[in-house]
């Protein structure tokens, strides 16, 4: 059995780096979140971010829980 991965530290580091925070809890969802993250921020000149923000959060602590399984 693999390491287990903090949920709680999951959601400070993607709270604080966003998707670059979700690189310890899921690469996959990571390199999706910055194409998302680039794809929808530049045309909204930023205001989508607080939107996917909380996503990526929730994503990621989903993803530390399901590795723990």
């Amino acid at each position: 059995m693999g390491k287990r991965k903090s949920v709680v530290l999951s959601l400070v580091l993607t709270f604080f780096f966003g998707p670059f925070g979700m690189l310890y809890s899921t690469v996959p969802g990571a390199l999706v979140m910055m194409v998302l993250y680039v794809a929808i921020g530049i045309p909204t000149l930023g205001w989508g971010l607080a939107v996917l923000h909380p996503i990526a959060m929730i994503w990621g602590a989903i993803a530390a829980d399901r590795a723990n399984r």
